[in-house]
């Protein structure tokens, strides 16, 4: 079981935290120590999904064992793949399942991570890669930063509407 204390002074969020499906589906850049991850916890977040080239620095994450840590490889400027994205909507559908939050970032929560996010959108609101990005970019402004990153939300879109 985690042992995190509930803070006696408010807690920084981390970099341009936001929620995208409130208390379910969260966003931000890279988390930079304890006081983002007990955040990230009195919100209600149990899973990371982290979507940056290298792994999180241990000094981090050492106190929250009990979060559940997905590190999907992805370089900075560029799109995750169609198996990078599945994987991705699988960890959030289990969390939803069990009743969890999850949280998803890359480095500046901008380019990859609102890639993740508008085909989530894309998948779960049967809506198109330009109104999932419009939509995204209304809540999360500045999110998906390369054409290859729309390309990629397009191409999702493409491989999911045949099974609406």
């Amino acid at each position: 079981m985690c042992t995190m204390e509930p803070a006696s002074t408010p807690l920084p969020p981390p970099p341009k935290f936001s929620w995208v499906i409130p208390g379910k589906l969260a966003a931000h850049g890279l988390p930079l120590g304890p006081r983002h991850m007990q955040y990230l916890w009195e919100e209600g977040v149990r899973h990371v999904v982290s979507v940056i080239a290298d792994r999180v620095p241990l000094q981090v994450i050492a106190d929250y064992k009990d979060m559940n840590w997905i590190h999907i490889s992805v370089r900075d400027y560029h799109a995750p793949t169609m198996e990078q994205v599945e994987l991705f909507l699988d960890a959030v559908e289990k969390a939803h399942s069990k009743g969890e939050a999850v949280s998803v970032h890359c480095r500046m929560g901008r380019g990859r991570t609102g890639t993740m996010l508008a085909c989530y959108l894309v998948k779960t609101r049967h809506i198109t890669a330009k109104d999932a990005i419009q939509e995204l970019r209304q809540i999360r402004p500045g999110s998906l930063e390369t054409d290859e990153q729309e390309k990629m939300v397009a191409k999702y879109y493409r491989k999911v509407k045949k099974s609406w």
